[in-house]
């Protein structure tokens, strides 16, 4: 099988395609997935690039990847069963970027409800968690207003969404071309980060911004305009904002499985809806990686891994 390997720190065009031996299902709590997508995350360029060799220390070479979306082929004999031919999306810690991989952390693995695509399933992976985590760390409740940088990203999408879910006001900066879409997602107001934002923000009356671009030029314009004021960042690490009354607040981590089954769950009766960019075959992961860092996002970016994504029997979830 082949896999996307970083051996040095010289970012996106150093990646190499290797050649590794299908792996084994030795272990008797794990399933042989074959990989169908995966998610181009920043996660990946910051750790080719070796900004993260602090948070993030690894021994080179490295499978690239985080995220997957595929179908069980080969189950352990402590699993159930019926996941065998399931899809499902999944975490996976050592990697994900190859055609087949074993999952042998059971809390990681979520089979995909039958009226969902694996493809919109897959974008939960990397979008969907790190705007619930976001929705639940930024204590969001109904009535309040929200404004969301980065909103047009793979989280943001799914954040905007979330916020309106939970009843709030939304608030979204993003490019002047894909302000439709944002307005679609649920935002109430869309400011185009091209033009003067004091300009264009009718109200200073907001009770959280949640930063997913991490520019710090971007906040000071905000947070200028704005009076007392959270500021809760899933992407800069440090940031002073323009007045003592206004709290800044970095944040990282995770979501519980019961989460990803909700949104999950959601996804499946319409209530929220996948955002998908594009979608590369994985053998040109750097043109993928490099879209994502200089295009306009517009949601999420997939790698693919099969040319019959529907290739599975689906049975009833447990």
């Amino acid at each position: 099988m082949q896999a996307i390997v970083q051996d040095s720190y010289n970012g996106i065009d150093a990646l190499t395609l290797a050649t590794r031996p299908t792996p084994k299902l030795l272990n008797p709590l794990a399933v042989r997935v074959e990989t169908h997508y995966t998610p181009v995350m920043p996660y990946d360029v910051l750790t080719e690039t070796g900004q993260l060799k602090q948070r993030r220390p690894v021994k080179l070479p490295i499978v690239v990847g985080y995220g997957f979306g595929g179908i069980v082929r080969e189950v352990g004999q402590l699993r159930h069963p019926r996941l065998h031919n399931q899809p499902v999306i999944g975490i996976q810690l050592t990697g994900s970027h190859q055609e087949q991989l074993l999952s042998a952390l059971p809390p990681l693995l979520f089979p995909v409800p039958q009226s969902v695509s694996l493809a919109d399933a897959t974008t939960v992976i990397g979008g969907a968690d790190a705007a619930y985590f976001a929705l639940k760390k930024a204590q969001l409740t109904a009535g309040e207003t929200v404004l969301i940088t980065g909103a047009t990203g793979s989280v943001g999408t799914y954040l905007v969404q979330l916020a309106r879910l939970a009843g709030c006001h939304v608030i979204a900066v993003g490019h002047s071309s894909r302000h439709s879409l944002l307005t679609e997602l649920g935002a109430e107001q869309v400011l185009d980060y091209n033009r003067p934002l004091e300009e264009q923000l009718t109200t200073t009356t907001v009770d959280q911004l949640i930063d997913l671009a991490g520019n710090a030029s971007l906040l000071d314009h905000l947070s200028a305009r704005l009076g007392p004021v959270n500021i809760l960042s899933l992407a800069l690490p440090d940031y002073q904002p323009a007045f003592p009354e206004q709290a800044f607040t970095f944040a990282s981590g995770t979501i519980m499985p019961g989460d990803y089954r909700w949104l999950l769950d959601q996804l499946a009766t319409g209530a929220l809806t996948a955002v998908i960019q594009e979608q590369l075959p994985f053998t040109a992961v750097k043109t993928a990686q490099h879209h994502l860092m200089t295009e306009h996002s517009a949601g999420r970016i997939l790698l693919t891994y099969q040319q019959e994504a529907n290739n599975y029997v689906h049975e009833p979830n447990d």
